[in-house]
C-alpha cells in the first residue's frame, strides 16, 4: 500500500468532516450513517484511492467501494466522478442535479448546493474550470468552460459564471456580474454546516 497516498485521503476525509463541527471520534460512524453529504464525500475519496491500484485485493475492494458509491450517488443525485481533483473541505448543503466535471479543480472548503453544473466547452476555447478555496456554489448556479473562481468567493443562485471570478468577490446573474467585494466575510458563515 502507498502510505503517503492513504495518509493524504484519510486527512482529506477528516477535512470533509471537519466542516460539521464535529468532536469526537465517533461522529466518523455518525455522520457515515446519518449525513448524506459525508457519505458521499467519504466513499468518493476511498473510491478514488483504490482507483487504478493493483492486486485482486484491491480490485475487489474497490468494486465494493464503487457499487457503494455509485448507490450513494443515485440516491443523492449528484454526479463526481472518482479522481476529481477537489482538495479538503468538500460539503453538499443540498442534493440533487449536481453534475461535476472529472477535469475540474476544486480548492479547499468548496460548499454546493442543489442544482450546480461545474462543466466543460468544448473546442478551441475550451476547457474546465478552476475553483479556489473557500467558495460557496449557491442552487442552480452553473460554472462553464476555462474559468478560474478566486478564494472567498459567493457564486449566486442561478448565476452563470463563463468568465473569471477574482478573490473576495460576490457574482450573481446571467453571465455572472461581480457586484460585491465582500466574499471573504461571505463565505465564512458557510465554513460550518
Amino acid at each position: 500500500m502507498d502510505n503517503s497516498k492513504w495518509k493524504e485521503t484519510k486527512a482529506l476525509i477528516k477535512s470533509d468532516l471537519q466542516r460539521f463541527n464535529t468532536t469526537s471520534k465517533w461522529d466518523y460512524i455518525k455522520y457515515l450513517i446519518n449525513n448524506a453529504s459525508f457519505k458521499i464525500t467519504f466513499w468518493f475519496r476511498v473510491g478514488s484511492f483504490l482507483q487504478g491500484k493493483t492486486g485482486i485485493g484491491y480490485n475487489l475492494l474497490y468494486m465494493l467501494v464503487k457499487l457503494i458509491y455509485k448507490h450513494n450517488q443515485y440516491l443523492t443525485g449528484i454526479q463526481l466522478p472518482l479522481g476529481t481533483n477537489i482538495k479538503g473541505g468538500l460539503s453538499f448543503s443540498h442534493f440533487s442535479c449536481i453534475v461535476i466535471n472529472k477535469n475540474c479543480i476544486i480548492g479547499n472548503n468548496c460548499t454546493i448546493f442543489q442544482g450546480v453544473t461545474i462543466g466543460s466547452v468544448r473546442g478551441p476555447k475550451g476547457g474546465v474550470p478552476t475553483i479556489g478555496n473557500n467558495v460557496v456554489i449557491c442552487s442552480g448556479a452553473k460554472i462553464i468552460g476555462k474559468v478560474n473562481v478566486g478564494n472567498d468567493v459567493i457564486i449566486g443562485a442561478g448565476a452563470v459564471v463563463v468568465n473569471d471570478i477574482p478573490d473576495n468577490s460576490v457574482a450573481v446573474g446571467v453571465p455572472a456580474k461581480i457586484i460585491s467585494k465582500n466574499g471573504k466575510i461571505n463565505t465564512e458563515y458557510y465554513l460550518i454546516n
